[in-house]
């Protein structure tokens, strides 16, 4: 298993509970293999330029130990997933 981190950007249009969303995201990424370590909200943060009509979004750092094709899993899943807005993943 290797340990990585992942930065991912939530949509909060229409969104009443940020701790809800914050761990659907991480029961999404137990549910493809990962076993999180860490969860840390750094916050609302504005775009530098409007995203699809959004113009600013709640950054999660995610860390968590994996195998190396539980990365693509949670990718594929996260990308149809509404609120998530922005995903990258890297290797610690």
């Amino acid at each position: 298993m290797r340990k990585y981190e992942a930065l991912i950007v939530l949509n909060m249009k229409g969104v009443t509970s940020m701790d809800d969303l914050i761990q659907s995201v991480a029961d999404q990424l137990k549910e493809e293999g990962a076993q999180i370590t860490e969860i840390k909200n750094i916050g609302r943060r504005e775009f530098a330029y409007e995203s699809n009509h959004i113009k600013a979004g709640q950054y999660v750092l995610y860390t968590f130990n994996a195998e190396p094709s539980v990365i693509r899993a949670a990718r594929e899943r996260l990308a149809i997933d509404e609120q998530v807005h922005y995903q990258y993943y890297r290797s610690c």
